[in-house]
């Protein structure tokens, strides 16, 4: 299934940042991939989605004790902003560690099989970005919905 991301959403969700107390920040890039920057601290926004791996995304939140039941597209934003926030428990070298060894599932593991997912999301920057946002919509139920309010206004599926 494929969502499509109106640029309208980057400014309700920069509010929904500041007002949160976190210093990262989003940016639309139509060509672009659902991902955060550690370079820029942003979390980049598509022009379109491509969801197919979200089964898989939700079993591994459900696997780390996910007891909420928001819509994996705020689930995936809250696993970016956890990116953000968990960044700094990795040094230079063991980000890079982490970088090297999907990298090397790109070459080893067919990325459209669920192996690849599954071992993805084992890396620990992946894991601890996953844990990161089981913990903050588990417990942060009011904002995590304000987000997915978000999304909702300003998204379209098919």
């Amino acid at each position: 299934m494929e969502i499509k991301f109106s640029k309208k959403i980057i400014k309700p969700l920069n509010k929904w940042l500041a007002q949160n107390g976190f210093n990262t920040e989003c940016v639309f890039e139509k060509d672009g991939v659902f991902q955060y920057d550690p370079n820029d601290d942003t979390i980049i926004i598509p022009g379109t989605h491509i969801d197919e791996p979200d089964s898989l995304f939700m079993k591994c939140l459900r696997e780390l004790g996910l007891t909420s039941n928001f819509d994996t597209i705020t689930l995936s934003f809250l696993h970016e902003l956890g990116h953000a926030q968990t960044l700094n428990l990795f040094t230079d070298k063991e980000s890079a560690k982490c970088d090297d060894i999907k990298r090397e599932y790109q070459f080893t593991i067919d990325e459209d099989s669920d192996d690849f997912y599954l071992e993805y999301w084992k890396v620990k920057d992946e894991l601890l970005a996953n844990k990161w946002a089981v913990t903050y919509a588990d417990c942060f139920t009011n904002k995590a919905q304000k987000v997915e309010d978000i999304f909702g206004k300003y998204i379209k599926i098919g």
